[in-house]
């Protein structure tokens, strides 16, 4: 997919990016249904992906007081996309932005960012720069994990 936010009202600008979206559990496509560039290395990546994020929900679990294994008993676990984004330069980068402002709307995301930055985080109503920190990955708590944890 590429600018679909130029068919949402009140977009200040274009979305300059090319995105890869796709959902891998609970029913994961088969490798030719990705382009032929991709297909192999992207359900490798979902497996390695898929371990870290049991790792992190019994780091979360523990973090909110619960038995480590409490988000995973859960099925906190099933449900995994993958959205890859490249950012081409661009002749006129007044025009455009990376992407709009929003809200991860999931459990929680996990981001690889690349030595260019660009990623801004919104914290006490100012946007912030996150610095990009080689080999580091960023652990974003998303919306629907934010309004569990009020239950526990």
């Amino acid at each position: 997919m590429s600018n679909f936010d130029l068919y949402r009202p009140c977009v200040p600008a274009a979305s300059w990016r090319d995105s890869l979206f796709c959902f891998i559990d609970p029913n994961p496509p088969t490798p030719q249904e990705f382009p032929t560039v991709c297909g192999e290395i992207l359900m490798d990546f979902s497996k390695d992906v898929t371990k870290l994020g049991c790792s992190l929900l019994e780091l979360l679990s523990e973090g909110l007081d619960l038995d480590h294994c409490h988000l995973n008993d859960m099925d906190c676990a099933k449900g995994l996309s993958v959205l890859s984004n490249y950012y081409p330069s661009c002749p006129q980068p007044e025009l455009t932005m990376g992407t709009i402002q929003h809200s991860d709307g999931d459990f929680f995301t996990v981001l690889l960012q690349d030595e260019i930055g660009g990623l801004q985080v919104l914290h006490q109503n100012q946007w912030v720069n996150v610095p990009p920190i080689p080999g580091a990955l960023i652990v974003n708590i998303g919306d629907f994990l934010q309004v569990k944890s009020l239950f526990f």
